[in-house]
C-alpha cells in the first residue's frame, strides 16, 4: 500500500511539474512573439510615417505656391471656388491601400478670426489643428509652414500672406493614421491567434501521446488476464 501511494504521489508530483512547464512555456511564447511582432509593428509605422512626413511637406510647398493671398483677400469666395477645383486636381489621392486618411481646408484669416473657405475628406472643419489651436500657434512672421503631431495625426499648417506678406489665410493638410493602427491591431490580433492556437496544439498532442501508451499498457494487462 506505502509503495502504491508512493507512486501515485509520483505521478502527481510529475502531472504538476508538468503542468507548470506547459502553462510557463505557453506564457514565454505568447510574450516573446508578442514583444516580436509588436516591435516590428512599430518600426512599420515609424518608416510609414516617415515616408507620409516628406509627402506632407512637398504638398505643402506646392500648395504655398499656388494659393494667391491677394486673390483670397480681394474675392474669398471666387477664391474658395477657384481653390477648390484646383486643390482637389493637385492632392487628389491615386494611393489603392489604404493606410491613411487625408483632409485638407482652407480658413480666412481676417480681424484676428477665422472662418472656412472649403475642406475636402472625412475631417470636419471644427476637428482641423487651426480650429482648436491658439492663433499664436501657427501665425508667426515669416509665415512658416507649422507641424502639429499628435499619436493618430499629423497636420501641416501653411499661413497664406498677400503680396504685403500680412497674413489673410491659412491652410491645413491633415493625415489621420487610425486605419494604419487599425491594419497593426489586427495583424497583432491574427498573429498570437496563430501562436496561441498552435500552442495548444502542440499541448493536446503531448497530453494525447502521454495518455495514450497508458490505456494501451492497460489494454493489455486486462487481455493478459483473461
Amino acid at each position: 500500500m506505502e509503495n502504491r501511494a508512493a507512486g501515485q504521489a509520483e505521478v502527481l508530483n510529475r502531472f504538476v511539474r508538468t503542468m507548470i512547464l506547459i502553462i510557463v512555456s505557453l506564457l514565454l511564447s505568447v510574450l516573446s512573439v508578442s514583444f516580436a511582432v509588436h516591435h516590428m509593428r512599430l518600426q512599420f509605422e515609424g518608416e510609414f510615417k516617415e515616408i507620409s512626413d516628406k509627402k506632407l511637406e512637398s504638398v505643402c510647398d506646392v500648395v504655398r505656391r499656388t494659393l494667391n493671398g491677394d486673390e483670397i483677400a480681394a474675392a474669398p469666395q471666387d477664391a474658395a471656388v477657384k481653390y477648390d477645383d484646383v486643390l482637389a486636381l493637385m492632392l487628389a489621392d491615386t494611393a489603392t491601400t489604404k493606410y491613411t486618411s487625408e483632409s485638407y481646408g482652407l480658413f480666412l484669416y481676417s480681424d484676428g478670426k477665422l472662418s472656412v473657405l472649403l475642406n475636402q475628406g472625412a475631417e470636419p472643419p471644427e476637428s482641423f489643428e487651426v480650429a482648436s489651436r491658439d492663433i499664436s500657434e501657427w501665425l508667426n512672421a515669416g509665415n512658416e509652414p507649422t507641424t502639429i503631431k499628435s499619436n493618430n495625426s499629423e497636420s501641416i499648417l501653411v499661413p497664406v500672406a498677400d503680396s504685403s506678406g500680412r497674413c489673410v489665410a491659412v491652410f491645413e493638410y491633415k493625415c489621420s493614421f487610425n486605419s494604419l493602427k487599425t491594419v497593426g491591431n489586427d495583424f497583432e490580433g491574427k498573429i498570437l491567434t496563430s501562436v496561441i492556437i498552435t500552442v495548444c496544439a502542440g499541448i493536446l498532442v503531448y497530453i494525447i501521446q502521454l495518455l495514450v501508451p497508458k490505456f494501451i499498457n492497460r489494454g493489455n494487462k486486462g487481455g493478459q488476464r483473461l
